[in-house]
């Protein structure tokens, strides 16, 4: 299934993803999409990081020296935070190295109560304190780079546990900058702010029947699927909107789409399905957003092919991020003001590219680039870039993916007014049944867990706050939904729309 290149092996528990990738993946047997998929390790020696005053210098906390009372987390096969296992003192230490003399502005993404920290560069420290119970982005002041090699160091005494996810170093002049171009892009659409809810749907080349060990050829599968019927669904159910899986897991489209061809060829299809869903859900006034996974390793699916091939193994991940940005924009070009919006799962992986545990290259995806090719041909799509628990990943988004059902009171017209999505819409997402998509074979779909007094409840809720809810269903292979949940969705649809 491929191999990872040998300059990405570092670190000791990147071993462990080289393993993973060798073997299959059974979705029956697959663990939870944030168990620990990784182990301890104490990293030794460590390799310098290139630092620029024009981007924002992610320094992953999986790449920091650390000591022996650390624990490296490692989820769903990525590096997520460095956490205390044992008492302390704590303390990290990063090798930067500056082509050039600056100014950067030290932020941290950290959880933990009682913190007191010194922050150390070249002969000067700076004192921060931090009380945070939640994942937060705490500033921790200005250091001075010079020349060549500069050692920073952090030193965290506390009593109670504390994680660092990473630090952000970004020159002064640079970060007031990208704050400004970043607002000037955000949409603040109010069809999705007054949506009420929409449908989500996680169907893909993997989607499998109710019965029967066989899954259709991708080609096959798309040429089969009725479009019609599905429209249909959508209409009765009463959502306002559509997030679309482009992809999920593997790197397969559902449209004749070239720049995907030239990077990995048999990943396409003939028939553009999700230009024949754009344009029907367009004329019944059923706005469409597409949900994409750029097919990186995780729990429920690995694709070797793909990222060997797209340049994903790399530790350097320009390459990869190159052809995600000609995916996106292509497809953005291909359907214009009738695709309304994406959203971008795994977003840690975009965020520090050394999620890997790999050293060189990018320490972070350029967010600016890839947002703007997201909007080619529609500048008024929103977009999200789904970080999970943790703190947003950049300005360049419009809304809150919102990964599981939460609840929001205190929005300024939708909008949260404070914390680590501060300026973004408010949404969350949840699933129905059981999976975020039917990549089991021979189970029939699980009843609904929700009530449709609990769902009316939760909707206007939403509606009252001025954000949307986005339901997720399970589908077939052949494109249908559970009958239960289709019959709870049309109650539904009476219950919030009147009719």
């Amino acid at each position: 299934m491929g191999n990872l290149r040998k300059d990405s092996l570092k670190g000791g528990w990147f071993m462990l993803l080289l393993f993973l990738i060798t073997i299959s993946v059974n979705a029956q047997e697959a663990p939870d999409p944030y168990a620990e998929t990784g182990s301890n390790s104490t990293k030794k020696a460590i390799e310098p990081i290139v630092i620029s005053n024009k981007e924002i210098n992610v320094l992953s906390g999986g790449l920091a020296e650390t000591g022996s009372n650390f624990k490296t987390t490692v989820l769903n096969y990525m590096f997520q935070w460095i956490e205390s296992e044992a008492p302390g003192p704590y303390n990290m230490k990063w090798q930067l190295e500056s082509t050039i003399v600056g100014n950067y502005e030290v932020v941290a993404r950290i959880l933990g109560a009682n913190i007191q920290g010194t922050l150390s560069c070249n002969g000067k420290s700076h004192q921060f304190n931090s009380n945070e119970k939640d994942w937060s982005q705490i500033t921790m002041g200005t250091i001075s780079l010079k020349k060549g090699i500069n050692t920073l160091e952090l030193e965290i005494n506390t009593a109670e546990k504390f994680k660092l996810s990473a630090l952000e170093l970004t020159a002064l002049s640079f970060a007031v900058k990208t704050d400004e171009e970043a607002l000037k892009l955000r949409q603040k659409a109010d069809w999705f702010k007054d949506a009420g809810y929409g449908l989500m749907f996680q169907w893909t080349n993997r989607a499998t029947p109710e019965k029967g060990d066989t899954i259709k050829a991708w080609e096959d599968k798309v040429n089969d699927f009725d479009i019609e019927e599905f429209v249909n669904m959508v209409e009765e159910s009463g959502a306002a909107y559509v997030i679309w899986s482009m992809t999920w897991g593997q790197q397969y489209i559902s449209a004749p789409i070239a720049s995907l061809d030239k990077v990995l060829k048999g990943r396409t299809t003939k028939r553009d399905l999700l230009g024949e869903m754009a344009d029907r859900l367009y004329a019944k006034g059923i706005k469409l957003i597409f949900y994409y996974h750029y097919g990186y390793d995780c729990y429920h699916s690995i694709d070797a092919t793909w990222m060997e091939a797209s340049g994903g193994y790399k530790a350097d991940k320009t390459e990869l991020y190159g052809n995600i940005k000609n995916i996106v924009a292509e497809v953005g070009n291909r359907y214009g003001k009738k695709l309304n919006g994406w959203f971008f799962d795994g977003a840690q992986r975009y965020y520090d590219t050394h999620f890997d545990g790999s050293f060189g290259g990018i320490s972070t995806a350029n967010f600016k680039e890839i947002s703007k090719a997201a909007k080619t041909n529609n500048e008024q799509r929103i977009i999200s870039y789904n970080s999970w628990i943790l703190p947003m990943v950049t300005e360049y988004q419009d809304y809150y993916a919102g990964e599981g059902l939460k609840q929001f009171t205190g929005l300024e017209d939708g909008v949260f007014p404070e914390g680590n999505y501060k300026g973004l819409q408010a949404h969350t997402c949840f699933t129905l049944e059981k999976r975020w998509g039917h990549i089991d074979k021979n189970t029939t779909i699980a009843s609904p867990k929700h009530t449709l007094d609990d769902l009316i409840g939760r909707i206007e809720h939403a509606q009252k706050n001025r954000y949307p809810l986005s339901i997720n269903l399970e589908m077939y292979e052949d494109g249908s939904v559970s009958p239960e949940s289709r019959a709870l969705l049309q109650e539904v649809r009476k219950g919030i729309r009147g009719r």
